[in-house]
């Protein structure tokens, strides 16, 4: 693990494992130009200074994909680090109780089946939580 310095911004970001009824889970790819750029990831964001990482999740899967969901449970963490950055990755399970998934900032959304999770291009911090999905 890196050292922390004054110059390293902690971040906790949510993500929900949303599955469907024939049991895919739904994954959206991150805009070319945002950082890791191109690669699928659980559907989630940044926890705010003011909300707890439940509130956070339901926001940003309203604002992201347009869709009211219930957040269940945890199931997992991961720590993503790289110069001047660490995120704090909280996993959960998650349903949608009204909407169909759409990407509201363009970008493309996707029902997996968990057999094929690895094969799609995830942020290292991913990685483990696939591995957990498919064996």
């Amino acid at each position: 693990m890196a050292a922390h310095d004054e110059s390293t911004q902690n971040v906790t970001v949510v993500a929900a494992v949303i599955r469907d009824a024939e049991g895919r889970v739904l994954l959206t790819r991150r805009p070319d130009e945002s950082h890791m750029g191109g690669l699928w990831e659980f559907p989630g964001g940044k926890v705010d200074d003011d909300e707890g990482p439940a509130e956070a999740l339901v926001r940003e899967l309203h604002e992201e994909l347009g869709v009211a969901a219930d957040v269940e449970h945890p199931i997992t963490f991961a720590v993503h680090e790289e110069r001047g950055l660490r995120i704090l990755l909280l996993f959960f399970a998650a349903r949608i109780l009204n909407g169909q998934p759409t990407g509201a900032e363009g970008q493309a959304v996707a029902w997996v089946p968990v057999a094929e999770l690895a094969s799609f291009p995830t942020p290292p911090a991913d990685a483990e939580l696939i591995r957990r999905l498919t064996t």
